[in-house]
């Protein structure tokens, strides 16, 4: 029986009201964060639908009804804005008491909207609130309204007497916006002028024709292309050029008729932003960028004929590609035929560099060389919470196949740079090389923090090649079962390391919640970031809980954990 309690002031259908039952308490409250792209979805329109009728309300912290729920907190949950039914009864608790595990129930009326991020944030006490991972499933119970959907929130927590929870919900696109130019598949790049009626049929034909601050949407569908498409003109720090998927649309750039050898998209400008593209089959990378002040972001490149996204400035020249942001983006399956293998990475960074080149939340599976590498790249890279998985893999059954197969490869050909790889996760690259993080002759030292490197077929962590002008710092790192014993420089230094803590027994499949690599492709978030899952985290209260120094970084608890990914506690 679920009895309901209100502070003085608060009505029956509060967001603010408490649901109790045994161990758990529930606490709805919603909060607006900012918007975290320029992009566009579904808000608008629902917003026109809906609060016509009250123009000055319809912003989404605005809430019409005074119910205490805001109209994005309506729209996410299906409810009617101007009628004050609230949204309590919609988020329904449920505990599981084994092994610390959560569970919150979500009726959303309309289904599960689009350019919205429901997330819950929990706390023991009212006063320290964190915001854990949640593993996130769907289901419809027999009479549930046509298109409604109950997303059911899973979690494990150090156990509590009570728990309480809100929900905080993100508007990450609102609505199209009025776009410069918009292509589609229908399009004509004669007779077309750009516009949403007479769109262009070729991201080509529009490239020619933008300027700074201009935004191009690409509508659904697949584009058949067969030649490059270069990006030379330049956008500025306040007026990007930005190539957007239509709110709710996928468009496919189909690059099997490309020339091998030839890439897809070549950025050679400056103040680009990406968002939202597949390539398929590049004739050579998907992406490469050779300019500054890009950004691609939720963009996936498959079957590329050799690295799928790549930067560099050459290997001779003056060119030097700086502060580029390759932000949630996968690449998968890149293989270079004629070389068996041997160049098709994930993703690269190569040769002449500047500085503040970054990879962010990004993941390389089952490509033929390497998932990062950063063969020879002069300049200092940032790879942070990046997955590197299967790579290596000879899924093409390539007789001759010479694919390397590291995870992450830090350089090569002995030219210096002090690249960063922070809460990456490398698991199963196997090749010739298979190793999880490879130095690969880099002259200087990486710095190596909180990652976790799990069965890779040669070494976990193989970091003693040559000698280091500079020593390599690596800190609070996870390494398990590795195919060969990992390698350090003499002048490395160890900080904390699984492989420090003598752990007894050896740490094993009991002090994660789960080692089901299957959870490493799950879909991202709707914000674009990392799929939630228990793969790889590790037991709440384990072995490798607040075992980790202090590196400067925010955590949880008394001190970090060790790998990739951070328990959080009350």
């Amino acid at each position: 029986m679920i009895s309901i309690m209100r502070r003085a002031g608060e009505s029956a259908n509060s967001p603010l009201s408490r649901h109790l039952i045994p161990s758990l308490v529930v606490l709805f409250s919603f909060f607006i964060s900012p918007l975290l792209s320029n992009g566009a979805e579904f808000y608008n329109d629902w917003a026109t639908n809906h609060l016509s009728s009250v123009p000055t309300q319809s912003g989404p912290t605005n809430d019409p009804d005074l119910d205490v729920a805001a109209n994005l907190a309506e729209f996410a949950f299906g409810t009617d804005p101007l009628v004050g039914e609230g949204i309590g009864s919609l988020i329904v608790p449920s505990v599981t008491t084994s092994n610390g595990a959560l569970a919150v129930n979500l009726f959303e009326k309309a289904g599960h909207r689009p350019g919205v991020q429901i997330d819950l944030e929990a706390t023991a006490d009212m006063t320290n609130w964190i915001q854990p991972w949640w593993l996130r499933t769907t289901n419809s119970l027999p009479g549930d309204p046509a298109g409604s959907v109950r997303e059911q929130f899973t979690t494990y927590l150090p156990t509590s007497d009570t728990f309480i929870v809100r929900a905080k919900i993100t508007l990450v696109e609102a609505g199209p916006e009025i776009a410069n130019y918009y292509v589609a598949t229908t399009g004509n790049d004669t007779t077309g002028n750009g516009s949403i009626n007479q769109p262009y049929a070729t991201l080509g034909k529009v490239v020619g024709l933008v300027n700074p601050g201009n935004l191009v949407y690409m509508r659904g569908g697949t584009y058949p292309t067969s030649g490059k498409v270069s990006l030379s003109r330049s956008g500025a720090a306040s007026q990007p050029i930005r190539v957007r998927a239509f709110p709710g649309e996928q468009p496919t750039f189909d690059c099997s008729s490309v020339p091998s050898n030839t890439v897809c998209l070549s950025i050679s400008g400056n103040y680009w932003y990406l968002y939202g593209l597949v390539i398929t089959n590049a004739g050579s990378n998907a992406i490469y960028i050779s300019g500054n002040n890009n950004t691609v972001e939720r963009c996936v490149s498959y079957g590329a004929r050799n690295t799928g996204i790549h930067i560099s400035g050459g290997s001779s020249g003056s060119i030097y590609p700086s502060n580029n942001l390759i932000l949630n983006c996968d690449v998968i399956r890149s293989f270079d035929a004629i070389e068996h293998g041997e160049d098709a990475d994930g993703f690269s960074a190569k040769w002449n560099l500047g500085s503040n080149n970054v990879f962010r939340g990004c993941r390389a599976w089952e490509n033929s060389d390497d998932g990062w590498d950063l063969w020879m790249g002069n300049g200092p890279v940032l790879i942070e919470n990046c997955w590197a998985f299967r790579n290596g893999s000879n899924v093409w059954h390539d007789v001759g196949f010479t694919g390397n197969g590291n995870g992450f490869k830090l350089g090569g050909g002995y030219v210096g740079a002090a690249h960063r790889l922070v809460g990456c996760l490398a698991f199963q690259n196997v090749g010739t090389g298979g190793n999880g993080i490879d130095q690969n002759n880099n002259a200087l030292g990486q710095t190596v923090d909180q990652n976790t490197a799990w069965a890779n077929r040669q070494r976990n962590f193989s970091l003693r090649h040559g000698t280091n002008t500079t020593p390599h710092i690596v800190r609070n790192n996870v390494s398990m079962f590795g195919g060969v014993v990992d390698a350090f420089t003499n002048t490395t230094i160890l900080v904390s390391n699984s492989w420090q803590m003598a752990f007894t027994p050896a740490l094993g499949t009991n002090d994660f919640l789960s080692m089901d690599t299957s959870w490493a492709v799950a879909p991202r978030r709707d914000d674009g970031g990392l799929p939630e899952t228990p793969f790889m985290r590790p037991v709440p209260g384990g072995r490798l809980v607040d075992k980790g120094a202090d590196l400067g970084a925010s955590f949880s608890g008394s001190a970090p954990d060790l790998g990739a990914s951070e328990t959080l506690v009350w």
